[in-house]
């Protein structure tokens, strides 16, 4: 159990601390932070206890956590185990660059770790992980607040509470890789702001010292596998410095402060590029192949922020939090809760602290915030103009930078309020008191009542309707009861009730309690979501075929049977898999207009067996029942299957992509007898393929022909494919049929070899390689200069 243990840790260094208090020995400010962590895991583990100890699962359906992310990691794992990087898929989608699918994270350091001590991870792994990354989350948070911001412990504490459970972290639990990213989001922050006050105190090597640092901690956040997140990351450090820049304008020498911080962010990001260009550099690749590389506006301003979700900053389950009581016509996004007392000490902070700094924090809030509206404003149309972004979806994560900020601000609110109120600060202090007091006032005289009302209207209304409103009443009064708790906690601070060390671990104990009721049992299961993948039957006997060289068609309408990326745990290889932004568009396109099951293009995909419930309609010309040892499916085999690879006599040679499409869908065209290729190829001859054998990145094929022939192999064509032919290096296959590859050979006996090499993934560790080869230099002589 990887969380139970790294908490542990903590605990122990807690206990220490303790220890060390007691002897009057607590010297050093790092014991204090140890503390601070320590405090942060057990409010971790008090979050998701349910879990931890094992009573629940989440998401209760696994979601992405179970359904693409536990057989993406497993089959990293095996390929890892086995003495390689998992460079090729050949189990899902015909095959895919595996390398290229950023969200694939086998070089994330934490996922790299499990890999190598458990390949056979259970699913309870992931679940462990995704909680350590919400805790990493707050510990980076309190270090940037407590150590860079300077505010007192408590109040980091408070606002790191405010981030790490905040709305993103909780509504995308099971996307590992997003949270994973995010969770590195105030360690950047951290080393950042500390480069650049360094550029304003101290001599230039130091400044560039940091900027090494922030490249690293990008780097390895982005090795976690989430492109959007690592650009929001990314985006929020260049909303900061702008706004930086232009709140400094009055300052002395303001054109050279704003060229030295471009240059320090820029260091920044190209330091993170070259170290992780063996990820960066596939991806790019990959990209420009799939669907998303020809995305219109509508398409990336899906999942936008909804002007409906925005009571949801103040009454998160209005609509329904979780997926099982979600109502509303707009889809279910992340809203940005992040607590009614954390808003209210943002603005507290505002009012107290009239200070550049504040102003920038709610300059990334505001600009975040109007972003992840998608849709609904103009801006984030805009952004989209920039390269890269039009091919991110779902603007509404950006809530992310948004209760990043309100968290700093909550901080800094808190610090203030806990100093002594004289003067204006009481004068502010008292006009945010009046204010909310007169919100609760007009929620529990108002509000709650209305919420009631309705209630008891609909009680006679069509169950469905009585159900959303009875929701939507739990979480108005929810909301009640919080907003009269901070009223409390201001008038406990605003009469000295208590002393202010006091008051700041109750708002830091609200804050935890506010998140953590209204959070913590959304979407739980009571049964481990990976045992979906348990179909050792059918499995059983399509391995015991054989002929291990074919494929399986499980796009049957059956994924509440079978999970549709089953194949990749089995070691089976399936045309299909778990939707994925990154299939390559050639095959989807390939697969949708290919016509039904009956046609020799389906044939061509080298599917033998399809899988489908007992009652499915085929041709049963070509397909006939197999195997019905399952409860609830069958296994049918086409018996007009096409091989894996297969010899050709007839060509139609140097065509264009296009009409290469044509070509196949011509009423005459009969792949078994013609190849399509897109470049040259003689034929004439005749020939069979004698014996073939493959593994995940490498075919071999034993030819034999009496002329010139092409060899057809049932494999997606993509850049990195070399071909060796007898030994010799034939460079890369022909593209044949549109999206298969292909190899002219002249007659005789050959044996061809096919193997996946990409050049851009040598290339990436080359750069990688020698970027950090020269981090250690620069480190070595910054170090003997000190």
């Amino acid at each position: 159990m990887i969380a139970p243990v790294l908490f542990g840790l903590w605990l122990i260094g807690l206990g220490s601390t303790w220890a060390a208090w007691r002897r009057g020995r607590l010297k050093s400010p790092w014991h204090l932070d140890m503390a601070a962590w320590g405090l942060l895991a057990l409010a971790t583990l008090g979050f998701f206890w349910r879990v931890v100890t094992g009573q629940n699962w989440m998401p209760a359906d696994g979601g992405d956590l179970v359904s693409f992310l536990f057989p993406t990691y497993r089959f990293a794992a095996a390929s890892i185990r086995d003495g390689g990087f998992p460079l090729w898929n050949p189990y899902l989608y015909l095959g895919a660059p595996h390398m290229g699918d950023i969200q694939a994270g086998f070089l994330y350091p934490p996922n790299l770790l499990l890999f190598l001590l458990k390949p056979e991870f259970p699913y309870a792994a992931l679940q462990n992980l995704s909680i350590a990354h919400v805790w990493f989350a707050g510990a980076g948070m309190y270090l940037l607040l407590a150590r860079r911001l300077r505010v007192r412990r408590v109040a980091a504490l408070a606002g790191a509470l405010a981030f790490m459970f905040s709305d993103v972290f909780i509504v995308h639990f099971g996307n590992l890789n997003l949270n994973a990213v995010a969770s590195w989001l105030p360690w950047v922050f951290w080393a950042y702001l500390t480069g650049l006050a360094a550029q304003e105190e101290h001599p230039t090597p130091l400044k560039w010292k940091w900027a090494g640092l922030v490249g690293v901690l990008l780097a390895i956040s982005t090795l976690a596998g989430h492109i959007q997140a690592t650009v929001f990351i990314v985006l929020a450090l260049g909303v900061y410095t702008a706004l930086d820049v232009w709140l400094r304008r009055e300052h002395p020498e303001p054109i050279r402060r704003a060229i030295s911080s471009l240059i320090y962010l820029t260091a920044c990001l190209v330091l993170m590029g070259l170290l992780t260009a063996p990820l960066l550099l596939p991806t790019l690749q990959l990209t420009a192949y799939t669907a998303r590389a020809g995305w219109n506006y509508t398409q990336a301003a899906g999942y936008s922020l909804s002007p409906a979700q925005w009571i949801g900053w103040l009454i998160p389950g209005f609509f329904g939090r979780g997926p099982q009581f979600h109502w509303g016509a707009w889809p279910r996004v992340e809203v940005g809760y992040a607590g009614v007392l954390t808003l209210i000490l943002a603005g507290l902070g505002l009012a107290l602290r009239r200070q550049r700094r504040m102003w920038v924090w709610a300059g990334l809030a505001g600009v975040s915030f109007v972003l992840a509206l998608g849709i609904y404003a103009i801006p984030h149309g805009w952004l989209t103009l920039l390269p890269g972004f039009g091919q991110l979806r779902a603007p509404a994560r950006l809530v992310l930078l948004t209760d990043f900020a309100l968290a700093a601000l909550a901080a800094l609110g808190l610090d203030a309020a806990l100093r002594p109120l004289t003067g204006p600060a009481r004068a502010a202090f008292e006009k945010v008191w009046r204010g909310v007091a007169y919100a609760a006032g007009a929620v529990l005289t108002v509000g709650v009542p209305l919420a009631y009302l309705a209630l008891l209207l609909t009680q006679d209304s069509d169950p469905t309707i009585t159900l959303h409103v009875s929701i939507a009443v739990i979480a108005v009064v929810s909301f009640a009861g919080l907003l009269l708790a901070s009223l409390l906690w201001l008038a406990a601070r605003r009469g000295d009730w208590a002393r202010t060390t006091t008051l700041g671990w109750l708002a830091a104990g609200l804050i935890l309690v506010d998140l953590a009721s209204l959070g913590a049992y959304q979407d739980l299961g009571d049964r481990d979501p990976s045992l979906s993948f348990e179909q050792p039957a059918i499995a059983g006997y399509l391995h015991s075929q054989p002929d291990s060289l074919f494929r399986i068609d499980t796009r049957t309408g059956i994924d509440s049977l079978w999970q549709p990326d089953t194949a990749l745990l089995y070691g089976l290889q399936d045309v299909s898999g778990v939707a994925n932004p990154l299939a390559l568009a050639d095959v989807t396109r390939y697969w949708e207009n290919m016509g039904s099951r009956s046609s020799r293009l389906y044939d061509l995909l080298n599917v033998r067996y399809v899988i489908a419930k007992k009652d499915v309609v085929l041709d049963w010309d070509k397909f006939a029942l197999v195997f019905d040892g399952d409860t609830n499916l069958n296994v049918y085999e086409n018996h007009r299957a096409l091989p894996r690879a297969f010899v050709v006599g007839q060509t139609r040679a140097d065509v264009s992509h296009e009409a290469a499409w044509a070509a196949i869908h011509a009423a005459d065209f009969d792949p078994a007898t013609t190849a399509v290729v897109e470049g040259p190829a003689a034929g004439g001859g005749h020939g069979a393929v004698a014996a073939s054998s493959g593994a995940a990145s490498r075919l071999t094929f034993t030819v034999n022909a009496d002329g010139p022939v092409v060899l057809v192999v049932s494999q997606v064509w993509y850049p990195g494919w070399q071909v060796r032919v007898d030994g010799e290096a034939r460079g890369a296959p022909l593209r044949i049929d549109y999206i298969f590859q292909g190899i002219a050979l002249e007659a005789g006996s050959h044996t061809v070899e096919l193997s996946f090499a990409p050049p851009l993934w040598t290339l990436g560790w080359a750069v990688a390689g020698v970027t950090m080869v020269a981090l250690l230099i620069a480190a070595v002589v910054l170090a003997r200069r000190r």
